[in-house]
C-alpha cells in the first residue's frame, strides 16, 4: 500500500506546517509580518506601535499580540492586537503609566496575557477584549524584561537584565520571589513541569540553571559568549540558546543539561544572520529563530540538529511567534 506523501517527506514544510502561521516583529519598520508556513507566502504586513520588540499567539490560533516597546527617546506604552483569521489589526491597547512593554505571554484560555512592563518593574495580566490591566504584579527587580510561563500558564518567571536577577510570579495571587543569577539575565526559558529556569547571562557567557523547589542555582553553563535568547521547548526535551555574535544557534538536552548540538546560520545577500528570538512548534520539533541580519526566520529541526530552510520576513526581526492550528 503507498504511504501518504506526508509518511514519506517526514520534515516537508508543505506536511509539517500545512496550517500553521509565523507572527514577526519588524523592528525598524514598526510592522508585523504574517506568514503561511506552508508555502512561507507573506499575507500581511500590518502597522504596529514604535519598537516592536515581542509577540505572542494564542493556542487556538486566533489572535496574535506585539508589545509596542518605543524606541530610546520614545518609551512605548501599549499592545498591538491582530486578528489572524482577517489578518488585520482589530485594536491597540493602551497601558496608560506603564511603559516598555517587553516579553509577552498568552495565559490559559486566551483572553488574557502577561507582560513585562520593564519601567514599571511589574508584570501586568492584560484583558484583550476589554483592553484592561487585570493585575499589576510588582517584581521590584530593575528592568523586567523577558517572561516564561510552566506549562499551566499560573507561574512565570521574568528575566531582570540591571536586578541580576531572576523573579518568580504568581498571576493568580501576585505572589513573587526573586533570586540573584549571572550578571545581566536577558534570555529565559522555564521547563513546562516548573522544575527549573534557565537565565542566560549577557556579560558573562554563561546559562544559570535555578532548582526551582530549592530556589537556588542548580548548575552554570560556560557557553563562551552572549545567549541573547535561552528558550526550552513545550515538550521539556530541549533548550536553545541563540548566539547572536557568532551567527548559530546552540541546542542542549534539557534532561543531562549536556550540549546537543550547534546548528550554524548561513549569510545572506552579504549579511550575517544575527540570530535573536526564538519560538517553538507546538510539538516542540521546531525552533523559529529570528534573523535580525538577513530579514529572515531560519527553521531549525532540533531533534535532527539542523537546519531546515529560512522564511524572508521584513528587515530587522527579533519578535517571533507561531500561530499552530
Amino acid at each position: 500500500m503507498m504511504r501518504s506523501l506526508c509518511a514519506v517527506l517526514l520534515i516537508a514544510p508543505t506536511c509539517v506546517f500545512a496550517q500553521g502561521l509565523l507572527i514577526v516583529g519588524n523592528k525598524p519598520t514598526n510592522t508585523a509580518t504574517i506568514v503561511e508556513l506552508a508555502s512561507g507566502k507573506t499575507l500581511a504586513t500590518l502597522p504596529t506601535g514604535l519598537g516592536p520588540h515581542e509577540a505572542a499567539a494564542s493556542r487556538d490560533g486566533k489572535w496574535a499580540v506585539i508589545t509596542d516597546y518605543g524606541t530610546g527617546p520614545a518609551p512605548g506604552s501599549s499592545l498591538t492586537v491582530i486578528d489572524l483569521a482577517s489578518r488585520t489589526v482589530v485594536k491597540k491597547i493602551d497601558l496608560g503609566e506603564y511603559r516598555r512593554p517587553h516579553g509577552v505571554q498568552f495565559l490559559d484560555g486566551d483572553s488574557l496575557v502577561a507582560v513585562t512592563v520593564e519601567a514599571n518593574e511589574a508584570v501586568l495580566v492584560v484583558s484583550l477584549a476589554g483592553g484592561s490591566i487585570r493585575r499589576v504584579v510588582k517584581t521590584n527587580q530593575a528592568t523586567s524584561h523577558m517572561v516564561s510561563l510552566r506549562a499551566d500558564r499560573k507561574i512565570g518567571y521574568t528575566s531582570n537584565i540591571r536586578g541580576n536577577s531572576i523573579s518568580e510570579v504568581n498571576l493568580e495571587t501576585g505572589a513573587t520571589r526573586a533570586l540573584t543569577v549571572g550578571a545581566q539575565p536577558e534570555g529565559i526559558g522555564a521547563r513546562p513541569d516548573g522544575r527549573e529556569v534557565w537565565a542566560g547571562s549577557n556579560t558573562e557567557g554563561t546559562i544559570t540553571i535555578v532548582d526551582v523547589p530549592s530556589w537556588s542555582v542548580a548548575a552554570t553553563i560556560a557557553v563562551g559568549e552572549r545567549p541573547y535568547r535561552v528558550s526550552i521547548s513545550p515538550d521539556g526535551s530541549h533548550a536553545v540558546a541563540s548566539l547572536t555574535a557568532s551567527n548559530r544557534v546552540r541546542i542542549y538536552y534539557v534532561a543531562t543539561r549536556k550540549e546537543a548540538a550547534t546548528v550554524d546560520i548561513p549569510a545572506a545577500g552579504g549579511q550575517e544572520a544575527q540570530p535573536v528570538g526564538i519560538a517553538f512548534s507546538r510539538d516542540g520539533r521546531f525552533a523559529y529563530v529570528a534573523c535580525q541580519g538577513t530579514g529572515a526566520v531560519a527553521v531549525i529541526d532540533v531533534r535532527a540538529a539542523k537546519l531546515v530552510r529560512t522564511v524572508s520576513v521584513g528587515p530587522g526581526p527579533d519578535a517571533v511567534a507561531i500561530a499552530d492550528r
